[in-house]
This record gives C-alpha cells, sequence and structure tokens, in this order.
C-alpha cells in the first residue's frame, strides 16, 4: 500500500517540476528577437547537382547585420545599407520574405547567443540547374 500511494506522488512531482522547466524555456520565435551580428559562413555551388566550387565568408563586426523585431518585421544591414523585411516561423522552417526578392525558406538553429541559418537558392539557364547552398552563423549584438 506504501509502494502503491509513493508512486502518484513522486509522478506527480515528476509532472510539476517537468512543466516548471518547460516554461524558463524560450520558443524559437521569442529567442530570435533581436539583433544578429552575421561573424561568418559558407557557401556551396552545384551544377546539375554536381559541387562546382564551396568557399568561405567572413565579416568585420557590424557589417552584416539582421534584426528580428516582434511581430515578424525585421532589418537587413549591409554595410550601412538598410533593407526591410518580414519573417514568420512555420514549424521547422524560418521564412524570410524582402520585398524585392522571392521569400526564402531557412532551415535555423537559434539559442541565446547563436543564430545559424541554412538555405538554398536555385535557377535554371541553358537547361543546367545551378544551386547554391548557404550557411551564416550569426551572434547577438
Amino acid at each position: 500500500m506504501k509502494k502503491l500511494f509513493s508512486l502518484p506522488i513522486s509522478i506527480g512531482l515528476l509532472l510539476a517540476l517537468s512543466l516548471a522547466g518547460c516554461e524558463d524555456e524560450k520558443k524559437s520565435d521569442e529567442l530570435i528577437i533581436g539583433k544578429w551580428n552575421v561573424d561568418s559562413g559558407k557557401w556551396t555551388d552545384y551544377e546539375n547537382g554536381v559541387k562546382t566550387d564551396e568557399g568561405t565568408m567572413d565579416f568585420a563586426p557590424g557589417e552584416v547585420t539582421i534584426e528580428f523585431i516582434k511581430g515578424g518585421t525585421g532589418k537587413l544591414t549591409e554595410d550601412s545599407e538598410v533593407s526591410t523585411f518580414t519573417w514568420e516561423i512555420v514549424g521547422d522552417l524560418l521564412i524570410i520574405d524582402l520585398a524585392y526578392d522571392d521569400p526564402m525558406d531557412m532551415d535555423y538553429s537559434v539559442t541565446e547567443t547563436e543564430l545559424n541559418l541554412k538555405f538554398s537558392y536555385e535557377e535554371t539557364s541553358g537547361g543546367i540547374v545551378y544551386r547554391e547552398d548557404t550557411e551564416l552563423y550569426c551572434t547577438r549584438d
């Protein structure tokens, strides 16, 4: 009888502790809010699925920043030139829509201090499919 009584209490305590822990964790759409410095990145080019080139990028502090504003708007600053965008998180994707281009679906990961973005751009010309995969590594400003 004593063991049966202590099992529901143990389960209740575990549930209470796990729910309390969830309150402290921020969701991705909350963590992403703020200004991020793009520190570095890498890219890989493909033609018809065959890798043709790859490289890395390094940026000076403040050279490229991305700011996510609560409510789904944002600012991209490159060498003091500012572009605005809208954004939303749908499932595991971050969708950024710059007014002058098609919306971009990005894989992303975010913590309190780091944001990593992965995206691809593809076009077909002369029967050749060109694709560039890009990864950007950002830290909170």
